[in-house]
């Protein structure tokens, strides 16, 4: 992604309530994807902030697509994503294995593509879970994201750094609970 760092940068980062709408967005956009690049897609997903409920929230729909760890991904599929006005982000430096599109317009939705049933791809579900079933990391996590934002309203790995060391905490939490010891 470091070849398109500017193109990211660019966003006004902006941290609104939660809208109930985002649960629908995501499933129209899923379809589309689902039938853009069908034989990329195992499993897909609402993940991130616009997936729990009454977390606030960047208002940009996250999807998380689970690709066959044998699928290479190809410029067919990146043409049919352009086809549905995604831009190609290409891969994350900062998670290997994570290959990221955006689609900016009425609607905003950031697209990663990531091996199913792998580390990137369990980590993103327990913790949307986690918070989905606990309203008080819920809170916390508000409030950082709101602080994030305050702190670096013009940069995107500005915000994302304000919240690395508590997202990593959380994650970590979130992990113990899925492994039934419920710690946090």
């Amino acid at each position: 992604m470091s070849d398109k760092r500017s193109d990211v940068e660019e966003l006004d980062i902006r941290v609104v309530p939660y809208d109930p709408i985002w649960p629908d967005l995501y499933t129209g956009e899923a379809r589309l994807i689902r039938e853009a690049v069908a034989d990329l897609v195992v499993s897909i997903e609402h993940f991130g902030s616009t997936s729990v409920r009454g977390l606030d929230a960047k208002p940009i729909v996250d999807i998380l697509v689970g690709a066959p760890s044998d699928v290479r991904l190809t410029e067919a599929h990146i043409e049919a994503l352009e086809k549905l006005s995604y831009t190609f982000l290409g891969e994350d430096g900062r998670r290997p294995g994570r290959f990221f599109f955006r689609k900016r317009g009425l609607n905003h939705y950031n697209l990663s593509v990531v091996p199913y049933d792998g580390a990137l791809w369990r980590d993103n579900l327990i913790l949307r879970d986690f918070l989905r079933v606990h309203a008080d990391e819920v809170s916390r996590y508000a409030a950082i994201k709101i602080a994030a934002a305050q702190a670096s309203p013009n940069s995107l790995l500005g915000y994302q750094d304000y919240k690395r060391t508590f997202v990593e905490e959380m994650k970590e939490r979130a992990r113990a609970w899925s492994r039934g010891l419920h710690e946090h």
